[in-house]
This record gives C-alpha cells, structure tokens and sequence, in this order.
C-alpha cells in the first residue's frame, strides 16, 4: 500500500502505516501541521520513524529535526532491516535552542522536491536545558512565536510536506486540584495545529492508547496500539478486550 493517498478533497495523506491512520483519516495531513504529544517510551518516535521509512522506500525523503539529540539509528534499523531507508532521511541536530530556531527559519534550504515529511522531534527540549522556571516562558516564545509560524509558512508554500511535531508531556495540577496531562509547551502550540493527538501508557505492557485531543475536520475518537520491533500495530483483540475492562474498572 503506497505511503501517499488523497482525500477526495484532494488533500495528501502521509501514511504511517499505523493504527493512527485509521483514527485521524487515513494519514498525517499534508500542508498543514500535526501535534502528538505524550510521555516517555508512548512511541511517538517510532510513529514518526515509521512513516519516514515507508516514505523512503518509496523513493521519497524525510526532513528529521532532532531537538532531543537521541534519534536511534539502531531502533530504525530494527523496524525496516536489510534496506537502505535510511539514506533518504536528512538528520539535523541543533545544539541550541537558538541553533533550533535558525534552522528553523531557513527550512527551504533543506527540502527539496522529493521532500513529503518534516519531523520536528522534540520541538521543546532546548528551550527546557539548564534554564530557571523564569527563563522558561520567555525562551518558550522562541518556539512558540517564532519557529510555528515559520514551519507553518512552509506548510502554506509546500503543499505536498506533512509537517510532525512531537512533542512532550508534563502532569498539571488545575484549579479544582485535578492532575491534567498536558504538551510541555502548554496549549500555545495548538493554535498553529490542525491535528492534535495525545500518545498514553496503559495497564498492560508495550499497549498505548492515541486520543484525538483536535482535528480540523472535527473528528474525535481514540485507539488502542501496540509498540513492537516493527513498530507500532494493531493490538490483539483478546489483549485489547482486557485493557478495556481494565480501563472499566479503574473509571
């Protein structure tokens, strides 16, 4: 099954070759950006490995912007052994938060016409280095206010590029005292996304759940997942029956 696929609106999809495809409409959106957000090992790397490799033997290339510094040639090989996806993945990894926002603003530079999927991963791990709670929100407007609207002019002037954000997740105590998990970069990011999906742990080992959290056709709903040496796949039904009365139980 080819990793590219249109809508009858016309509108390109990057297939992740994933459950996710199922729940957002068929793929990641092209021209326009997608948020996924989640705590550590949910797999929101191996999503966007995923969706680079299937891209890449396909003749296709993937931009990959390694904010976190910990991109795993290993895991990759792992998922798509014995080929040569990996020499069509362009790895950049800034140094800085000030570095990330440069290369930012000259993404033109990096893509080229066989270009189909930008991943920016882990769009807020500079500006959370060595800095003071205080520093933190003036450095986060870096991100926020200054790469977004530069990827999403991308978006605008390249309509065949999925853009991918990854993104972390910290715990939040609201006013009624209720912990809320949330992007480590707030809401702020969300008005520059047209798709939204948070990536969770579950009861049961290597089992995740993806919950749309915004889409901009107004799609809602959530999936279960399983996190393999492949990749991410469809979970069992037996396993998954069990997570649900889990689930049931616990609510």
């Amino acid at each position: 099954m080819s990793s590219l696929t249109f809508r009858s609106n016309g509108l390109m999809m990057i297939r992740t070759h994933s459950p996710i495809d199922d729940l957002i409409g068929g793929g990641i959106p092209a021209g326009i950006i997608s948020h996924v957000y989640g705590e550590a090992a949910t797999g929101k790397t191996t999503l966007a490995m995923q969706a680079a490799g299937h891209l890449s033997k396909e003749g296709f290339q993937t931009l990959y912007i390694d904010c976190d510094n910990r991109f795993s040639f290993k895991r990759f090989s792992q998922i798509f052994p014995d080929d040569n996806s990996v020499e069509r993945l362009t790895l950049i990894v800034p140094r800085s938060l000030d570095e990330q926002t440069e290369i930012i603003s000259v993404l033109d530079a990096y893509v080229s016409n066989r270009t189909r999927l930008i991943v920016v991963d882990t769009i807020a791990s500079q500006y959370r280095k060595d800095l003071s709670l205080e520093t933190q929100f003036s450095r986060y407007r870096d991100v926020v206010e200054k790469q977004l609207p530069e990827i999403l002019g991308l978006c605008r002037r390249r309509r065949d590029i999925a853009v991918l954000i990854l993104n972390q997740a910290v715990s939040k105590v609201d006013d009624e005292d209720q912990n809320q998990i949330i992007p480590s970069t707030g809401w702020g990011l969300n008005k520059f996304s047209h798709v939204t999906l948070r990536l969770s742990t579950t009861h049961l080992k290597s089992v995740g759940k993806a919950e749309i959290i915004g889409h901009y056709q107004d799609m809602k709903g959530r999936i279960f997942y399983q996190i393999t040496n492949g990749g991410i796949s469809y979970v069992d039904s037996e396993i998954l029956k069990t997570n649900l009365e889990v689930e049931e139980n616990d609510t």
